[in-house]
């Protein structure tokens, strides 16, 4: 019931969501992978792509090689096989295998809280904080690059501890499959199966009698991952090596030269601080789960140093890895922490929040349930029903907030941001809002509207989405003194103008404003 509920609430909104940056670039990736197979198997048939990808598909440059198309090439797929040649409808495709691939890890989310605790209820809350996450259930209707590498992350923890658990050849393959798809995705999606790979041949190592059927799983891991990760990259074919650390070295690549809003200023993702993601973080997610998270973290690393302690010889620590639950937390807080350390070390790009690393927030989940499952033990004394009904009481305020600010839910602060965080941080930075707004205009004022846009998001690509009716009432203009109305959300990747410094001719006046918390996040001025 639980899981049928969300997913007819996300087949109910998912069309209220608008287009985000860079989607019709990865679209267009999709095809231009497609178009490569093609060449090779289909050569017949190419020209069906070429009538795609011949209009933007230059625009792409290297991107191909460095981008991931395990969700985008069967999109593409899918749009060429049904004929869907209307922006709307295929976009919308997207927004729902977006969203469907999300509810399927929420599913394997909900299954690593009952693998650890065994308590369905305490899974059914716990997948509840995954959901009222207002950040996260926004993007995964939308983010086809940060979501999906998420939801692909959580299917993996699952996968890697059953791996570690059975040992067998079967949870080697699903492993393998699920692993390569992340790395496809994201270079960062080597941390789990390097992670995994290490405490797998610790226990081996500490078994002292190896075992011929606990090898052959491992063995095979590490031969069917890079060739599952070559298979799913048709742009790795040709040279799989070369363009492998090609994509490797575009962790730390500094060629996008954007800059992002933070604490008050400017910064060059070139060169983000060291605690750029942290304070990302901790303003943008529910204080009740930074709390719990709090409570387990500091848990573990106490039981930790326990063990090290209390240890009689220099290898008894390796313990820690066979005890089964204790070795899934030490597994959930390092897919936290490392992946956060790599960034800050290789001083990876980070930019419109801290979308790049949204994929350890599951990890940060786990152990913030870990939290909550302390207190029932140490406080309530197992008393369930008074533990559930409390942290029911506590999200309440934020499910309350998700609904009212729907479908706005991705500007989302906790009360660490302060009360104008649009002076500190940015805010609608994919654009997202500006479907909202062109639909506004011709509800308003129905007929033909010239737009100009103020901040740097393309509304020529926010409108694809709309009703064919509503697009060809609107026409984006270059030249604002020909505007009938602007539109702003406040973005600038120049790093020009501040979000409260937009300059504003006189002769238009505030139509229509998009308000979170009492701040605009994207403003209509009509021309008086």
């Amino acid at each position: 019931l639980f899981f049928l509920i969300f997913f007819l609430i996300g087949v109910f909104i998912f069309p209220d969501y608008g287009i985000s940056i860079d989607e019709d670039n990865t679209r267009m990736i999709g095809f231009l992978s497609l178009e490569h197979i093609f060449n090779i198997f289909l050569p017949e048939h190419v020209t069906k792509i070429n009538k795609i990808t011949s209009v933007d598909g230059s625009a792409i440059g290297i991107g191909v090689i460095t981008s991931g198309v395990i969700f985008d090439l069967p999109m593409a797929f899918l749009e060429l096989i049904f004929k869907i040649d209307d922006s709307r409808q295929y976009y919308l495709l997207r927004h729902f295998f977006n969203f469907f691939i999300f509810f399927v890890s929420v599913f394997f989310f909900f299954q690593l809280i009952k693998k650890r605790y065994n308590s369905w209820s305490l899974s059914i809350l716990g997948t509840t904080f995954l959901l009222i996450s207002p950040r996260i259930f926004a993007n995964s209707f939308y983010n086809n690059k940060d979501l999906i590498f998420m939801s692909l992350f959580i299917i993996g923890l699952y996968t890697s501890i059953n791996f570690l658990q059975k040992k067998d050849i079967k949870t080697a393959i699903i492993f393998a499959i699920v692993s390569s798809m992340m790395i496809n995705l994201r270079i960062l999606g080597l941390i789990l199966p390097l992670l995994i790979f290490l405490i797998y041949t610790i226990n081996i190592l500490y078994d002292g009698n190896i075992k011929k059927k606990i090898i052959k799983p491992l063995i095979l891991f590490l031969i069917l991952t890079p060739f599952l990760i070559i298979l799913f990259r048709p742009y790795l074919w040709a040279n799989p090596i070369a363009h492998f650390l090609y994509t490797l070295k575009s962790l730390t690549d500094h060629d996008l030269n954007i800059y992002n809003y933070y604490l008050g200023q400017h910064i060059s993702t070139k060169y983000p601080p060291w605690h750029y993601s942290l304070v990302w973080i901790l303003i943008s997610t529910p204080l009740f789960y930074i709390m719990l998270f709090l409570i387990g973290f500091i848990f573990i690393v106490q039981r930790t140093i326990k063990r090290w302690i209390k240890s009689e010889n220099t290898n008894s620590y390796l313990n820690l890895l066979r005890k089964n639950k204790e070795l899934q937390d030490i597994i959930f807080l390092s897919t936290f922490f490392i992946p956060i350390l790599v960034s800050i070390y290789f001083g990876s790009i980070s930019y419109d929040g801290w979308r790049h690393l949204y994929f350890i927030y599951p990890s940060f989940l786990l152990i913030a349930v870990l939290g909550l499952h302390l207190i029932k033990i140490f406080l309530l004394k197992r008393k369930n029903s008074l533990l559930y009904i409390l942290s029911i009481i506590l999200i309440i305020p934020t499910m309350f907030w998700m609904y009212k600010n729907h479908p706005f839910q991705y500007v989302y602060f906790n009360l660490l941001a302060g009360k104008n965080f649009n002076e500190k941080f940015e805010m609608d930075y994919f654009g997202v809002s500006n479907k909202s707004l062109l639909e506004y205009i011709i509800e308003k004022d129905d007929k033909k509207a010239r737009i100009y846009n103020l901040s740097t998001t393309d509304l020529n690509l926010s409108k694809k989405i709309l009703k064919k009716e509503i697009r060809e009432k609107i026409d984006i203009v270059d030249n604002i003194n020909s505007a009938d109305y602007i539109t702003n959300n406040y973005r600038d990747w120049n790093g020009i103008f501040e979000p409260t410094k937009f300059m504003i001719p006189n002769n238009f006046k505030i139509f229509y404003e998009i308000k979170v918390d009492g701040i605009s996040i994207n403003t209509i001025y009509k021309k008086q």
